[in-house]
């Protein structure tokens, strides 16, 4: 490390550069100091090497969890080491490899949910359509532990790659997600005991380890009887999430454009995107993370001097990512050949008929009032003579 990056450093801010861009960290000499004790009580642990040796611990990890702990560093060493033992006794390490949800279009038939797109300031927009579950159907292609195991290597996948992804695309260190939930058609009656079960593990694993993740939340579409439900519901959040939350009902669009572009809206959210060329929002991932371009800048590690450990991108996460081959369109794995371009085509050349079908039926319309609207011309311009000529008549 240069000696004007360590000045850098203990003033309080961290610049990286690549491809003349700057990437800026800035520190709060507060901040540092906490994260430095935190390190310390840490390294008082038995097995020292192997807590240091760990990836996730960083300077950012360890302030997320002084965040949630309201700086306090008792508080945060404990809840940082469960976290350090659940990611043993889960195989978190492992999942990007030993994890393979093959099930996925279609548990998003049943289950409508993704990341697309990124807000104003650069960061991943994750999106789920709670209204549209289908329990009883999506229990039919899954379980309920395999959608854990999804909801954990989609966590990972989110800290190991699209914030690093996101960090390159603005410019600037993107460390959280902005979510939309729409519960559309949500009740008490929906809140079964297999979706008990899902939200209580799925609130439990983000709060618990992976704290501080969520810039905001945006529940649209909530109904009285969601309201009535999340009454009960944020019980059980703590209240740094709570806060972040707004419950919103159906005129929600104006709150979304303020921290989404249209652009990276769907359209059933008030938005302008149709991702018609991979199969629906829910299902493109849309983002930095599948710009070929940051990809390959990532993996090449032409970065890695700039960045410190929590932004170096594991290469199995690079080669298990699914990119999008921007000329056909089409989400392809490295490896893989093109065959869904086929299947893309035969379905625009379906399209295409289907469209040429209704125009012919236009034209025939369109035809057809015309010639209504020709008779009812001449029946008007005989109208006008007839009364022409008893204006005529009476006059003379």
């Amino acid at each position: 490390m240069s000696s004007s990056f360590k000045v850098l450093q203990i003033l309080g801010k961290k610049v990286w550069r690549n491809k003349g861009d700057e990437i800026e960290d800035v520190h709060d000499p507060n901040d540092d100091q906490a994260v430095q004790q935190l390190r310390e009580a840490l390294l008082q642990e038995q097995d020292r090497q192997v807590i240091a040796d760990r990836k996730p611990y960083d300077y950012h990890t360890l302030l997320r969890f002084l965040h949630t702990k309201d700086y306090d560093i008792s508080k945060a060493k404990e809840s940082f080491l469960n976290h350090l033992k659940w990611r043993e006794e889960f195989g978190v390490d492992a999942i990007a490899k030993e994890f393979k949800f093959e099930e996925y279009k279609d548990v998003h038939k049943f289950y409508p949910h993704g990341y697309h797109g990124v807000d104003r300031s650069g960061r991943p927009v994750y999106i789920e359509r709670m209204g549209m579950l289908d329990l009883e159907g999506l229990l039919q292609r899954t379980t309920l532990d395999r959608l854990v195991k999804h909801h954990v290597y989609e966590q990972e996948k989110t800290a190991r790659l699209r914030y690093p992804a996101c960090t390159v695309s603005a410019g600037k260190r993107i460390g959280s997600t902005t979510a939309i939930l729409d519960v559309k058609g949500i009740g008490i009656s929906s809140f079964s005991k297999q979706a008990r079960y899902l939200f209580l593990e799925f609130q439990k694993i983000d709060s618990n380890y992976y704290p501080d993740t969520l810039n905001s939340l945006y529940i649209v579409n909530a109904g009285s009887g969601f309201r009535a439900l999340w009454k009960a519901l944020k019980t059980f959040l703590d209240a740094h999430t709570a806060a972040k939350i707004q419950v919103l009902g159906t005129n929600f669009r104006s709150k979304l454009v303020e921290a989404i572009d249209p652009s990276n809206l769907p359209s059933f959210l008030g938005g302008e995107c149709l991702c018609s060329d991979h199969g629906g929002c829910m299902l493109s991932d849309k983002g930095p993370w599948n710009d070929p371009e940051i990809l390959q800048l990532l993996k090449s590690n032409k970065i890695e001097e700039y960045y410190d450990d929590t932004m170096k991108v594991e290469q199995t996460w690079l080669s298990a990512q699914s990119t999008p081959d921007y000329k056909n369109k089409q989400f392809t794995k490295e490896g893989e050949d093109n065959a869904p371009l086929s299947e893309t085509i035969k379905q625009l050349q379906i399209t295409a008929d289907e469209a040429e079908k209704r125009f012919r039926a236009m034209e025939a319309a369109l035809g057809e009032t015309k010639q209504v609207l020709q008779r009812f011309s001449e029946q008007l311009k005989g109208l006008q003579l007839k009364l022409v000529n008893t204006a005529e008549s009476k006059t003379s």
